[in-house]
């Protein structure tokens, strides 16, 4: 009787073992399949592009400017590591960046760190033990970074996959090392974070539920883009459409005008599946304009400097298993959309 409970408690373990191999390496399996461009883009004042794009697993921030592309990446991080965001500086001279573990749950890290780019030589700026997921120069600071952190990684019900949650907008002195928090929100989710060329607002995507009281109050709420004065976060306010029936998503803020490109559903197509457009509004005069109609998914626009161009996402395969996202530019009325050719080979 003990020799078959042995037996069998060692079966146990071994079958346990041979699973957590199993994982682990289907897991290093699925890391060395992920493979070319990401969602994560930037436009420096110059014109540069910077984008994330992985290559076999491995995340690499790769440049393209008016003259040419550049196949190499100006630095790679490890397959089991990620990029959440970057950002250049108002100048153009550096990027800050966010990287963190793929395997989130298993440690919820995050380290921000600036390349000097005419160098490529980089610097740690801070570190967290929480998941800063955007990120964002003051245009009239260099000196100062403003950022998104959540503090939890997990899903709120059992049927729900993990998602980083409890929100709040913080801002970092990079000279002197000081963090300051500019909401008390522990928001459910905070997304898509823009920085007015004053310096004197964040604007920051997320539910309008100040006011709901009820679980029917917080089923009726929508994804909305909010302004905070940096000055005083106590007065919050919506600019986009507060009577507008669908959620925003992804936005960026005009600098020259109170106005706003924004992302939100169009339509559903005859497969049942949502096309996602770019917008304009203008929230002065209470206008919106529908600015694309490529029945995809068009995602994180990105106004130029000059406000004459703006950049975005297309995912090709939207509603398919693997995406296919490609880099697109259009006139700032939404005519001549097309795509932007990044001469990466390995993302071709």
């Amino acid at each position: 009787m003990k020799r078959s409970f042995v037996i069998i408690l060692l079966s146990i373990i071994l079958i346990t073992v041979i699973l957590v191999i199993s994982g682990f390496a289907f897991q290093k399996n699925a890391n060395e399949k992920q493979e070319g461009l990401t969602t994560v883009f930037d436009v420096s004042s110059s014109g540069t592009i910077a984008y994330v794009s992985y290559e076999k697993g491995k995340p690499g921030i790769y440049l393209k400017d008016d003259n040419q592309s550049y196949n190499n990446p100006i630095l790679q991080l490890d397959i089991e590591k990620t990029i959440l965001d970057i950002a250049f500086s108002p100048d153009g001279s550096s990027l800050a960046y966010i990287e963190t573990n793929k395997d989130v749950q298993s440690r919820l890290e995050s380290v921000v760190r600036i390349i000097t780019l005419q160098t490529h030589s980089e610097v740690e700026i801070f570190a967290a033990q929480a998941l800063i997921t955007e990120i964002e120069f003051d245009p009239q600071d260099p000196d100062l970074l403003f950022y998104l952190r959540a503090g939890t990684f997990e899903n709120y019900s059992p049927i729900a996959s993990a998602h980083p949650h409890e929100f709040d907008l913080y801002s970092y002195q990079i000279s002197n090392q000081i963090h300051q928090q500019h909401t008390d929100l522990l928001k459910y989710s905070m997304r898509s974070l823009n920085i007015s060329p004053t310096g004197n607002f964040a604007f920051v995507q997320m539910d309008d539920d100040a006011h709901a009281e009820t679980r029917e109050d917080l089923f009726e709420t929508k994804q909305r883009v909010i302004q905070i004065p940096l000055d005083s976060s106590d007065d919050i306010s919506i600019v986009s459409n507060h009577n507008r029936d669908q959620d925003i998503y992804d936005f960026a803020i005009f600098p020259d005008q109170p106005a706003m490109i924004f992302q939100a559903v169009s339509r559903t197509n005859s497969k049942g599946i949502y096309e996602y457009e770019l917008y304009l509004y203008n929230w002065d005069t209470d206008e919106e304009n529908q600015l694309t109609y490529l029945h995809e998914s068009a995602s994180r626009p990105i106004i130029d400097p000059n406000a004459s161009k703006i950049y975005f996402i297309v995912d090709k395969q939207f509603g398919k298993r693997n995406a296919d996202y490609r880099l697109y530019v259009m006139d700032i009325d939404g005519k001549n959309a097309k795509e932007i050719a990044l001469d990466v080979e390995e993302n071709e």
